[in-house]
């Protein structure tokens, strides 16, 4: 047991980084994720806790805590010399849910309006077996985000961020809502990079996500941030798969891009132009006419049929209708 607790694969499901001089202390901050109560800094103690919790309590509970940490009890069970066999609901249906195949890294360009996003920001979307580019939207994201104060000013946000003082946390939503959140109302373009996995390697990485509903972190802007703790998640795709080790001290999206690119885990990215994008290439293309005219609509002033034909007309009401919904979000007008 006392080799295991140093074996490379156990020190990544336990986001455990080595100390300056001797031992390793994890990332994670919740006690929930630990069995051990020295846990956080005794990557042994936690391993022994573990194979207790598995194997030396009653059926039930044994089941409770291998259904709670499934990527531990299957990684285990492999270095036993067995097949886990995991009989938990719960997991199941979520499961389910995601019907998982593949995995996407989502690159949102940056946003100046929060000092959180001012280099961008990085999240994964679950990619479903039977998903194709028009089901996209309906599947689920991966995001790892700070829980700031909702009464702290820009200021406040800031200096907290900086000095870690926001807890963070995975969670898992639609992926429609990101889009939209991205896309529309911060008019921020957005790369989408299909990741080389196979379905066992996605597997590996969704059961470690499981394991981290109640794993909260300290949440800094510049290093233990979202790039570096997706990093961290999907390091757990592959036993020799190495993500944060180059990170010490910083990472950015970027970042995290550039570091699966140099892993060869990047397919060709597509690409999902922000409304202010299209808008503005919609801008350039119009015919000057055209453009005072859809002006004046936008301002209730609709183009007559004596000076315009239908299809002018049409193309003058489409960009005025553009412009005044990104104008919703922009600038804050009443529906």
């Amino acid at each position: 047991m006392a080799d295991l607790a140093n074996d490379p694969y156990w020190l990544k499901l336990g986001h455990y980084l080595p100390n300056t001089l001797t031992g390793h202390t994890s990332t994670v901050d919740s006690e929930a994720f630990f069995f051990a109560k020295d846990g956080k800094t005794s990557p042994a103690n936690e391993l022994q806790a573990t194979y207790e919790a598995f194997y030396r309590q009653s059926n039930d509970a044994a089941k409770v805590a291998q259904c709670r940490f499934p990527a531990r009890y299957t990684w285990l069970e492999a270095k036993l010399g067995r097949e886990a066999k995991l009989n938990c609901e719960e997991l199941n249906r979520w499961r389910d849910v995601l019907d998982p195949e593949g995995l996407t890294l989502v690159f949102p360009t940056a946003f100046m309006n929060n000092p959180s996003s001012m280099f961008g920001h990085t999240l994964l979307r679950v990619d479903a077996k039977d998903q194709t580019r028009h089901k996209e939207l309906v599947a689920f994201a991966i995001n790892f985000a700070a829980e700031p104060d909702s009464d702290d000013n820009a200021a406040l946000y800031a200096l907290k961020g900086l000095v870690g003082s926001y807890p963070g946390r995975y969670t898992v939503m639609p992926y429609y809502r990101k889009v939209r959140e991205y896309n529309d109302i911060e008019s921020r373009d957005i790369w989408e990079y299909e990741l080389k996995l196979t379905p066992q390697e996605v597997e590996r990485v969704l059961l470690h996500l499981w394991e981290m509903q109640d794993a909260e972190f300290d949440y800094y802007f510049l290093d233990e941030n979202c790039s570096y703790q997706l990093l961290a998640l999907l390091e757990l795709a592959r036993d020799d798969l190495y993500l944060v080790k180059d990170f010490p001290f910083k990472a950015i999206p970027s970042d995290t891009v550039e570091a699966l690119a140099n892993n060869n885990l990047l397919e060709e990215p597509n690409y999902r132009e922000a409304f202010g994008t299209r808008l503005l290439h919609q801008a350039n293309e119009i015919d000057q006419q055209l453009f005072d005219a859809a002006e004046r609509a936008k301002q209730g002033e609709f183009p007559s049929k004596d000076e315009y034909t239908d299809a002018e007309r049409a193309a003058i009401l489409e960009f005025a209708y553009e412009w005044l919904n990104f104008e919703l979000y922009d600038l804050g007008l009443e529906r």
